[in-house]
This record gives C-alpha cells, structure tokens and sequence, in this order.
C-alpha cells in the first residue's frame, strides 16, 4: 500500500473552488479544489491531457476561508478518516474518494477532460413494502 500522507485525522476546516467558465451546462464543473485541514491543504487539479487528478499537498493552510460552497458544508469540522486514490483501466489516477466522520465514501472528485466533477455518496436504505424489498437513496440534509 503506498503511503501518500494525507491529513488522515485532521478536521477539515474549508473547502475553495474554482468553476470552469468554459462549461456552458448546469453540472459543476472545476478547475480546482482545495480542502483545507487544520495543518495540511489538499488541492486537486485536472491534467487534460490525461483526464488525471493532481493531487498538490501543501503544509500551509489560509486560516480565512469562511464561505465553503453549499455541497460540502456537512463535511466542515468533520474529521478525515481515509481516502481513496483510483486508477482507471489505462492506469491513470481520474478520481479521489474522501470519507469525513465516517469509514465511507462522502465526496468523489473525478476528472473528465479538463476539469473535476463532484459526487457526493448517499447511504441506500432498505423499505419495506407489502410487495417487496425496495431499497431507496435517501438524501442528506
């Protein structure tokens, strides 16, 4: 297992974007995202040529961030518990999964051409119904 010394433990204290201007639809799209932990900051930049993730880690931290975008404010002053860095099939790192407060999956950053999209993972709950089992996702407030 490769150690990347991420801020494993450390509560994330802001989240900073920047959105592609380029991008005429309504999906998020990034050209950079930085999480700021209480010693360490995390920036994630799309390589193009690739549709790679840079991962830049930095042991500086901007103490003055306060307005964290909406999508990530269940995630503020919660604790990193473990990260995910995947390979494609080629071989290429094209997503990070981070879990805060949990031993899941809370956001995925995935690079597609030049920019990062977010997804953030929701728990599937199980209904019960007269007829059958029904499983339903359950948005997080």
């Amino acid at each position: 297992m490769i150690n990347n010394k991420f801020p494993i433990g450390q509560t994330l204290t802001g989240v900073t974007v920047i959105e592609d201007k380029d991008f005429g639809g309504n999906e998020l799209c990034l050209e950079q995202v930085k999480l700021l932990f209480l010693e360490q900051t995390i920036i994630l930049l799309p390589i193009s040529d690739t549709d790679e993730i840079k991962i830049i880690k930095e042991n500086k931290v901007d103490k003055y961030i306060t307005n964290s975008p909406s999508w990530c404010e269940s995630f503020i002053n919660k604790k990193l518990m473990t990260v995910w860095v995947c390979d494609n099939d080629q071989g290429y790192q094209d997503q990070v999964i981070f879990a805060f407060g949990y031993l899941r999956p809370s956001l995925a950053f995935v690079s597609e051409g030049s920019v990062i999209k977010v997804f953030n993972y929701e728990p599937i709950y199980r209904v019960l119904s007269d007829t059958k089992l029904q499983y339903n996702q359950v948005l997080i407030s």
